[in-house]
């Protein structure tokens, strides 16, 4: 019988963790971070550690040789100040940056990890920890396409409790761009304002692509960046406004596809251009490492626990982009990204007991 996941331990590791600033560009801090989990978490493990950097991001990799399941995360986090690098607790809620996005998330299972080895259990489980995955970099695609990560399924819990998450939309971020004639702000007259064309390709878009609620399992398009003129009395030759697709795998098998039915809506003078984009998650709901760790973490956590869709993306899409099933599922938080990070404790724990009921079940 394991023991059970103590709050202070819990609370004195979370402090610890949240202080690393792992932000984008500071690569003393990712490393040190993830010295620190190594000698907190894996030290004993009978596997080899692996390390590297790519592209100034390092990383961390602890193969396992009977592998059943890879277990991923990431510890980088988005800038804040420096107060949210510090540990704030109010009764079962801990704020801090990364408390929920995804230290606090991922601290349950290195816990746990920690402590089966303490006992003599080996579980049958990788472990990937990167630093890139908040700036969508390219670390985990890179360590799959080199053959330093394999894996039979992936589970990542860069989630919340709401529900266990196989599908995600896939991802275009394009520029729109509106051509025009420029010349002087006094002199309309003699000017074609491309501002104006551009208003009239969003209307077109938010006509034809709008916006619904969170239930609604269609695409959307969201104007994000804009940049024209650099002078308050010029009209530029041509604006562009940035935009962020998003669109389910059954409406679209490919980001070209989303890309060029947004295209169509568009008035003349108007070209639209992919920068960026990322394929979507589809991992069948009865897999059976999905249908294990359901059973596992129902038990274990005392609740039904139901599936959901995600309409933002993660680093799970990279395994299944490349044949390997991913999921994801997380403890209960909230406020990423903001001033209002928070975890909470007591699911922390429970999420501790849950992985170690999964390490026997595995």
């Amino acid at each position: 019988m394991s023991l059970p996941c103590e709050k202070d331990e819990l609370i004195n590791l979370l402090k610890v963790f949240i202080s690393f600033e792992s932000i984008d560009g500071e690569e003393i801090g990712k490393t040190e971070c993830l010295d620190w989990i190594q000698a907190a978490f894996l030290g004993k493990s009978e596997s080899v550690i692996q390390r590297g950097d790519f592209e100034a991001s390092p990383w961390l990799y602890l193969p396992a040789d009977d592998c059943k399941l890879l277990v991923f995360a990431h510890c980088d986090v988005v800038p804040a100040n420096d107060e949210m690098f510090e540990l704030f607790v109010d009764g079962d809620t801990a704020k801090g940056r990364g408390t929920s996005d995804m230290k606090g998330n991922i601290l349950p299972f290195l816990m746990a990890y920690r402590d089966a080895i303490k006992e003599g259990s080996q579980p049958s489980i990788s472990i990937l920890i990167t630093t890139d995955e908040e700036v969508a970099g390219n670390t985990i695609p890179h360590l799959i396409e080199t053959g330093v990560v394999t894996a039979p399924v992936a589970y990542t819990p860069d989630s919340n409790d709401i529900g266990i998450v196989c599908q995600h939309k896939g991802v275009v971020w394009s520029e729109l761009i509106a051509h025009g004639k420029g010349g002087h702000g006094a002199y309309p007259w003699d000017t074609e304002n491309p501002v104006w064309l551009l208003a009239e390709a969003l209307q077109k878009i938010r006509e034809a692509f709008p916006a619904g609620g969170h239930d609604d399992w269609q695409m959307t398009v969201s104007p994000t960046t804009l940049s024209g003129s650099a002078a308050r009395n010029q009209v530029d030759a041509q604006v562009m406004c940035g935009l962020d697709i998003r669109f389910p795998p059954e409406l679209y098998s490919s980001a070209s596809k989303a890309l060029q039915n947004v295209s169509s809506v568009l008035p003349k003078g108007c070209e639209l251009s992919e920068v960026r984009s990322a394929s979507p998650l589809s991992t069948p709901e009865d897999h059976p490492m999905v249908l294990l760790f359901k059973e596992v973490a129902e038990k274990t956590l005392g609740t039904s626990i139901g599936f959901k869709r995600e309409h933002g993306g993660t680093d799970a899409r990279y395994f299944t982009e490349r044949g390997i099933p991913a999921f994801l599922y997380g403890p209960k938080g909230g406020g990423l990204h903001s001033k209002d990070e928070w975890v909470s404790i007591s699911s922390l724990q429970s999420h501790y007991k849950m992985y170690r009921e999964l390490f026997e079940r595995i």
